[in-house]
Order: C-alpha cells, then sequence, then structure tokens
C-alpha cells in the first residue's frame, strides 16, 4: 500500500495538491473573512483595506520560506540524522527567527503599526500554525518513504527466501526422479527406460524454465504432476494404484510453480514402502477461480532407520511458501493417522 503512495505520480499529486490547497485557504480565508472591510480610524485592522495587502504580502514573505524550509531541510536531514531533539531545537530557532524578521518589517515598513511593541505576541500565531503544518506535512512524506522503503525490502526478502525455497525442493525431487530411473533402467525394457527418459526431460525444462517465473499457468502445473505421476507409474507398475483426477475449468488460472509436487512426492515416498496394496489418489476440484487439492495415501509401519535425514523437507518448505505467497487465501488440513495421509488444501488462484 505504502510502496503506491511513493510512486512519483502518486507522489507528486499529492504534493501539489497540499500545497495549492494549503496557500489557497491561506490568502483566501482573509480575504473572506468580516474583519477586510475599509476602516475610518487612523489605524485600521491588519486586514483591512488598503493595508490588507502589505500584511498579507508579509505573512507570505515569512510563512512560505519557514514552510519549505521545515518540509525541505529540518524533517530530511535534521529529523532524520540528529534526532527529535535537535528537531525541535531548530523548529525553535526557525520560529524565533522568522518572528524578528516579521517584527523588524513591521516597525520600520508599515508605519500604521509603530504604534504597536516591538515585538508583537500576535504575529507569532501564524508562524506557530505553519511550522504545525509543515512538521506534520514533512513528517507524513518522510513517513511514506519509510513504509515503501520497508515494504520493499520486504518484498526482497520474500523473493529470496523464495528463490532459497525452490533450491531446496528441486534437487530433493531431482534425487528421487534418478532413484526411479535407477530402477527402471535395471528392472525394464528400454524402450520403457527410453520413454522414462523424455518425460524427465519435460520435467527439468518446466523446472528449469518455468519454475523461475512468479505464476504459470495452472494447465502448465498440470502436466508437470502428470508426468511424475506417470513415472511413477511405469516404475510400480501396476503395484501400486495411483490416481490422477481433475475436474472444473483449468483455463485462466494461474499458481506459483512448483506448489502442489511436495504433498504428491511425500505420498509416493512414503506412501509405497511397507505398505499392503499401497493406493495413492491426487484430485483437483477447480471452480471460479477456487482450487481444491486432495492427496490421500494408504500408510504402513516405517522402520526409523528407513527414514532418511531429507524426509519432510519437501512438506515444510511448500508450507512456508502457502504462507508467504496465499496469506488469508488458503486453508490446508492435514490427517495423520495410523492407516492413511490426507491433504486436503483449498486456495484462491490468480486469474489471467
Amino acid at each position: 500500500m505504502w510502496r503506491a503512495w511513493n510512486l512519483p505520480k502518486t507522489k507528486l499529486t499529492f504534493k501539489v495538491l497540499f500545497n495549492l490547497i494549503l496557500w489557497g485557504l491561506w490568502i483566501g480565508l482573509p480575504l473572506v473573512s468580516p474583519a477586510h472591510q475599509s476602516h475610518e480610524n487612523g489605524h485600521p485592522h491588519p486586514h483591512a483595506n488598503p493595508e490588507f495587502s502589505e500584511h498579507i504580502w508579509l505573512e507570505l514573505l515569512t510563512v512560505v520560506p519557514l514552510f519549505y524550509i521545515i518540509t525541505l531541510v529540518l524533517v530530511p536531514y535534521v529529523f532524520k540524522r540528529f534526532g527529535v531533539f535537535a528537531f525541535f531545537a531548530s523548529l525553535f530557532g526557525m520560529v524565533a527567527l522568522f518572528f524578528g524578521i516579521q517584527a523588524w518589517y513591521h516597525w520600520y515598513f508599515l508605519p500604521f503599526d509603530q504604534h504597536k511593541s516591538f515585538f508583537d505576541p500576535q504575529g507569532i500565531f501564524p508562524l506557530v500554525m505553519i511550522t504545525g503544518i509543515a512538521s506534520t506535512y514533512g513528517l507524513l512524506l518522510e513517513f511514506i518513504n519509510f513504509e515503501a522503503e520497508k515494504e520493499e525490502l520486504s518484498n526482497e526478502q520474500l523473493k529470496s527466501e523464495l528463490s532459497f525455497l525452490r533450491s531446496q525442493i528441486s534437487p530433493h525431487f531431482i534425487f528421487n526422479i534418478l532413484n526411479s530411473i535407477v530402477y527402471l533402467i535395471r528392472t525394464k525394457a528400454d524402450k520403457q527406460a527410453e520413454d522414462v527418459t523424455i518425460r524427465l526431460s519435460s520435467l527439468m525444462r518446466y523446472m528449469l524454465y518455468d519454475s523461475d517465473q512468479s505464476m504459470v499457468s495452472l494447465d502448465r502445473e498440470l502436466e508437470y504432476l502428470r508426468n511424475y505421476v506417470d513415472l511413477q507409474r511405469m516404475r510400480f507398475e501396476g503395484d501400486v494404484t495411483i490416481d490422477f483426477e481433475v475436474h472444473g475449468t483449468v483455463r485462466g488460472c494461474r499458481i506459483e510453480p512448483m506448489l502442489l509436487i511436495p504433498f504428491v512426492e511425500n505420498a509416493v515416498k512414503h506412501g509405497v514402502s511397507f505398505v499392503q496394496e499401497p493406493y495413492i489418489h491426487v484430485l483437483f476440484t477447480i471452480e471460479h477461480g477456487q482450487l481444491n487439492f486432495q492427496v490421500k495415501n494408504k500408510k504402513g509401519k516405517m522402520k526409523d532407520d528407513v527414514m532418511d535425514e531429507s524426509s519432510g523437507i519437501g512438506l515444510k518448505n511448500v508450507l512456508r511458501r502457502l504462507d508467504l505467497l496465499y496469506p488469508d487465501q488458503h486453508v490446508l488440513n492435514i490427517r495423520d493417522t495410523e492407516e492413511v495421509f490426507e491433504v486436503d488444501l483449498q486456495m484462491t488462484l490468480q486469474q489471467q
């Protein structure tokens, strides 16, 4: 939000409008004041003709420089570099300086004011008023700049973290696929090994080129997942039942690349070994930009010595990515029992 306020056009428009309104009101309100009337006495009201123009020019010659000194010098330099106390001390000094200039001008150049004392306390009110306005305006601009910079830094950190998470997922996934290929080469015919290699090439192309994008089309992500599932079907050759279903309209939806594969990969990795009659069920339901993604696999009794150090890396990463990329836009439920592990993810997809 603050970065939008800090856009050059938006910021320039705000500054121009603020200055036009401020000085328009500063000059215009005294003109419509009842005090701006003709007087017959020797010392008319300061806002009365003909002396009104001299007073208003005096105010503008003091309050305008004071306003821009505060907003262009004191706030961005004194306040940011030397702190609050130096800033308030400089404000006090500026008000005193311009009050002295104003009193000197009154005494020597406005004869109808010479009956007053040299330091007229009424003259300090517009200076104090413009000081408050200028300080608020300048600090508001600095706050917008600060929040915009903080938001930009947060986005850069987010990009770096996501890049790191993707770099973790890719090698982890490749290791599992390579294990599958080694198994197929050892046990299957050459034609099947060739088919697996072609599908792996498609997977690698997606990982190297498409996964660097912030968003990809949902159909490309589903094609990637289908290739992965087909590889696993070839690997297990009917020993594991793997269902892959897609319902609804896929066209026009976009998603973070490689966001869903860790759930499927986890089901394959932990839903096959030491499992009697293993099955893996993957279901996509897309309706009006809402995705319901379900993965369910049967569990077995896995011994501790079988678990490797990389176990769970993919799931931890995808949970973190969901929190970063889809805050308040997803609901994830995981049911982990002795017999079944089930993931139910509902999320709002980006529309093209």
